[in-house]
């Protein structure tokens, strides 16, 4: 069974509709220290993480039509110490918000654990986010803990090492907000989450920061779907979220040792949800 194309291609470039709203939160002003050659462009290096971030491809196979990989890889750490990228997140958030809308009255909240193949397993791999994989034989591997509002747009993540459970990283999760949430109290803000969450700890801290909590409990059986306690399903966008990081290949496996480089290429990707929907909304 065909199905049919999809309206925008995949993005490999970021067009020049994005490019003109975020290239201002990729500015670094520093001084330079020494003279040497004219700093290069954003907007290629920023094209070469999206290439990385799509294929997973090494830094040593970067294509020569992107800078070298060493000022991809110094212009990527400056972002992530300046705080850019993430700042080029919050612009488009921003932006989606201003013409469609967060639908902030239903949030949800989940994990997804990912291999990390030159990450650690001990105890040493938690400063980088990576840990043993439950799922995997133990091998090494990273959790990527998301917030995403009522259509699945990602409004916040989190890394751990794999064998962290979901619950320990709630409270964080909740506070990484790249957009600050409206008040409470004008606005009714719900969390969906699943039975792993089913702790005190747990409502608690959504309770704290003005969530109305969702969770089943463990030992609770299903509702029938004519039983009237039963809800509709809403925490599925967080998986549909999940999905579309996975489409990158730089994201559903981890090849980046440190947990800053990783979070980078996830902000990338983010930029490119949250953009590519603001494309299609533009036409």
């Amino acid at each position: 069974m065909s199905h049919p194309p999809s309206e925008l291609p995949t993005i490999w470039r970021v067009p020049d509709v994005l490019w003109h709203k975020i290239a201002p939160a990729l500015v670094v002003n520093k001084p330079r220290l020494k003279p040497g050659r004219p700093r290069s462009a954003d907007r290629p290096i920023f094209d070469a993480l999206i290439y990385l971030a799509r294929t997973g491809g090494q830094w040593e196979a970067l294509p020569k039509e992107f800078p070298p990989k060493s000022t991809v890889h110094d212009r990527l750490q400056e972002w992530l110490e300046y705080g850019c990228l993430e700042a080029a997140w919050a612009v488009l958030l921003a932006e989606y918000d201003d013409t469609l809308g967060i639908e902030w009255q239903w949030q949800s909240a989940d994990g997804c654990i990912v291999k990390a193949p030159l990450g650690k397993r001990s105890a040493e791999g938690q400063a980088q986010a990576t840990g043993a994989n439950p799922t995997d034989r133990s091998k090494s591997g990273s959790k990527r803990h998301l917030l995403t509002d009522g259509k699945g747009i990602p409004l916040a993540v989190v890394l751990s090492g794999a064998n962290r459970h979901d619950m320990k990283k709630l409270a964080d999760l909740l506070d990484a907000k790249v957009v600050p949430a409206p008040d409470p109290e004008e606005v009714e803000q719900h969390l969906c989450l699943d039975r792993g969450y089913d702790y005190d700890d747990c409502r608690q801290a959504a309770v704290e920061r003005g969530y109305i909590p969702h969770i089943p409990q463990k030992d609770a059986p299903v509702p029938a779907p004519t039983d009237p306690n039963r809800h509709p399903p809403r925490r599925w966008v967080v998986e549909v979220a999940h999905s579309w990081f996975n489409r990158f290949r730089g994201i559903l496996i981890r090849w980046a040792k440190s947990a800053e480089s990783y979070r980078g290429f996830i902000q990338v990707a983010a930029c490119l949800i949250v953009g590519r929907k603001l494309l299609t909304f533009s036409g």
